[in-house]
């Protein structure tokens, strides 16, 4: 919007150079984005944020002026009185018949007035905005639009039909030819004013060429009214037509400056045309006006901004800016009652910022923000022990899903969840939203076969999210993380066909321990409903459950609809960070060489691997630097009750070379051990 300083200066007394007031309103948050001479005056080009409309009007910049600069208060221009007792019958008459898009609307009756050209100085203020003057009883309707940010329009009354002003929606098939003499085709999303026949403007648009006035116009029928901003901004771009006065209603006019605009254009109607006012005007309003209040506390202030300031100097501020400023409730404390057209303030904070870009922002002292000592929870054991858990088990080719927090009952007792700890929604919003989860298999297992379905032959996911427990009458949530295998395995390069297995799934989790440093750990073979009893475990570190892994039983892969062998290990993720090794040691390459030796066991087919490889770290000792279990075999060459188990222990000292008499040793008193323990026979 261009601002005029000699326009400006008829409300505000500026004193101080053009330059150092551009600096600031700049300073102040109203940018002013050029500065051209035009003749003696300098014309502001400012920029308007959508949330000041207020600013659309030199009035609204002069209040902005007086607050940067220190004036108390601004010259408001002369206007008639706003209210007129009613002494004669109306001559004519409003009806608005759509109130959602002009809720108010005032009609005034101005006759015998005498139009001509507008007098010098209307002329060259609204020239120096870079707009064209008509006639005095046009151009009083646009200088009022920029002096007070109501847009107003001007009817030539003896061309009305009816003496009768309506405001409603087009009708199919209306058009109305403008002022501007283009045909413009309308439709029912665009408001009208219309006189008992036809449409006579756009509404808060621009009106129809019929009833503009002229020279011809002895009497004149002023409209100043509020409409809604999102009907007019839908017809302009409809119509693809723009003018100021649309520009300002889609902002949001002042609904409380709609009479006073009303009552300032008359004034100059009476002044100018020598017209004669009559009265009653007529307002139609449906506005339900409200008083907003908002309490403005001193040291909510310093405590934002980081300065102080007085309650006087608020006062001051914030009565140069419109607003109505008492003592508010308590000590250092302020009542303000904020204007008709301030509608973005609404909070203390939007005081608080009022004052503050007025007081200058400058002014806040540079210091460093108070620093107090404290762990980020973004940052804590869990936390770190969580990120470190993704990345090993993304690295070993398994993709992370996440799956929802509630679930149904029927997938818990599908999956063989315990049901007795469950916590149940009171109002479920739906038949799958009726439980908070207490395992993550039921979600894993859909996942699964979501995926078989659309023929993907490997499934290998992890998930690490909260279960959901009621402990006597408390809630706890607990954090897990699980990991679900099943298809085919890529891990075998040389058979793309083989089968995941249960040793898959242990390598899986024997890597990711392997990451965080836990060795001392064990595989104990427990049965738990969901997984078939052969294959059945859990994985302990200093008696504490790490971890629970199996293979999935038949009977709940049925229930999912899955026909796959599925592994499934869930993982606590508070126990593993408890186990994890906090220090790590490094030790040198070994200088000397190491020795392999294999041993095949048959064993009963509840003796656990494990259990074996136990007994070579006691019998071996720190000469066994790496026991690795590679092959298990049940079949035609062992019996049906017996499995057979295959090692490969690696001998190595870091003193000296083994000699092969020592290697035998060793190895000897392992195979004996094994073979008397565990009841077993060479293969």
């Amino acid at each position: 919007m261009k601002i005029s300083l000699s326009w400006l200066k008829k409300y505000i007394d500026v004193k101080i150079t053009p330059q150092k007031l551009v600096e600031k309103l700049t300073n102040a948050g109203l940018e002013v984005g050029d500065i051209q001479k035009a003749g003696l005056d300098t014309v502001f080009d400012v920029e308007i944020t959508s949330n000041r409309p207020d600013w659309l009007s030199f009035l609204g910049i002069a209040r902005e002026v007086a607050a940067v600069s220190g004036i108390k208060s601004i010259n408001i221009p002369k206007a008639l009185p706003s209210k007129v007792k009613a002494s004669m019958k109306k001559p004519f008459s409003i009806e608005i018949k759509d109130v959602k898009a002009c809720p108010r609307y005032i009609g005034r009756l101005i006759r015998d007035v005498k139009i001509r050209g507008s007098e010098q100085w209307m002329k060259t203020a609204i020239e120096s905005l870079g707009a064209r003057t008509v006639n005095n009883g046009t151009d009083i309707t646009n200088y009022c639009l920029y002096e007070t940010g109501q847009p107003m329009h001007a009817f030539d009354f003896d061309k009305l039909e009816g003496s009768r002003i309506i405001v409603r929606r087009a009708e199919k098939g209306e058009s109305i030819v403008t002022i501007d003499g283009v045909k413009r085709e309308l439709n029912e999303s665009i408001l009208v004013i219309a006189d008992t026949v036809k449409p006579i403007a756009i509404a808060g648009i621009m009106g129809g060429i019929e009833t503009e006035v002229s020279e011809s116009t002895k009497n004149i029928l002023l409209e100043s009214a509020y409409f809604d901003p999102v009907t007019i901004r839908r017809a302009s771009r409809r119509l693809g037509l723009s003018t100021e006065s649309n520009y300002r209603f889609e902002r949001k006019v002042d609904s409380e400056n709609v009479l006073f605009s009303s009552c300032r254009a008359a004034y100059l109607y009476k002044e100018i045309c020598g017209g004669n006012i009559e009265e009653p005007f007529l307002d139609v309003n449906h506005i339900k006006s409200g008083i907003r209040i908002v309490q403005f506390k001193l040291k909510n202030f310093e405590r934002l901004i980081g300065m102080k300031i007085t309650a006087t100097r608020g006062k001051t501020i914030l009565q140069s800016l419109g607003f109505t400023v008492k003592p508010g409730k308590g000590k250092d404390s302020l009542s303000v009652t904020v204007p008709s057209f301030r509608d973005d303030v609404a909070l203390e904070e939007d005081l608080i910022e009022e004052v503050a870009r007025i007081e200058g922002f400058d002014k806040i002292e540079e210091a460093m923000p108070p620093i107090k000592a404290h762990i980020d929870p973004a940052y804590s054991d869990i936390y770190m022990t969580k990120s470190k858990m993704r990345r090993l088990l993304l690295a070993q080719g398994i993709n992370e899903i996440v799956t929802f927090t509630l679930l149904s009952t029927r997938s818990l007792d599908d999956a063989m969840i315990d049901g007795q700890n469950r916590v149940l929604v009171m109002n479920p919003l739906s038949a799958e939203q009726e439980a908070l989860r207490t395992s993550l298999l039921p979600s894993s297992l859909k996942v699964v076969n979501t995926n078989l379905n659309r023929r993907i032959k490997q499934v290998r996911v992890f998930e690490i999210g909260s279960i959901y427990e009621r402990v006597k009458n408390k809630f706890s949530e607990t954090e897990f993380a699980s990991i679900t295998l099943t298809g085919t395995s890529y891990q075998n390069w040389k058979d793309h066909s083989r089968k995941v297995t249960f040793h898959d799934l242990k390598g899986v989790i024997e890597s990711l321990l392997d990451g965080f440093g836990v060795s001392e750990y064990k595989l104990e073979n427990k049965k738990l409903d969901y997984f078939s009893p052969e294959q059945s475990a859990v994985i302990t570190a200093k008696g504490q459950v790490i971890a629970e892994l199996g293979k999935i039983g038949k009977k709940v892969c049925k229930k999912f609809d899955i026909a796959e062998d599925v592994f499934f290990a869930q993982i606590k993720v508070a126990t593993l960070c408890a186990n994890r090794k906090k220090e790590y040691r490094f030790i040198p390459v070994a200088r000397y060489p190491s020795v392999v030796r294999d041993i095949a066991l048959v064993v009963k087919k509840n003796i656990a691997a494990g259990l074996a490889m136990d007994i070579i770290k006691e019998i071996a000792g720190a000469l066994a630097v790496k026991i690795e279990l590679f092959d298990v075999y049940t079949g035609d060459q062992v019996l049906d009750d017996s499995k057979s188990l295959a090692f490969s222990i690696e001998y190595q000292s870091p003193e000296a070379t083994l000699t092969e008499e020592q290697v035998n040793s060793v190895h000897s008193k392992v195979q004996n051990e094994l073979l008397a323990r565990l009841n077993a026979s060479l293969r």
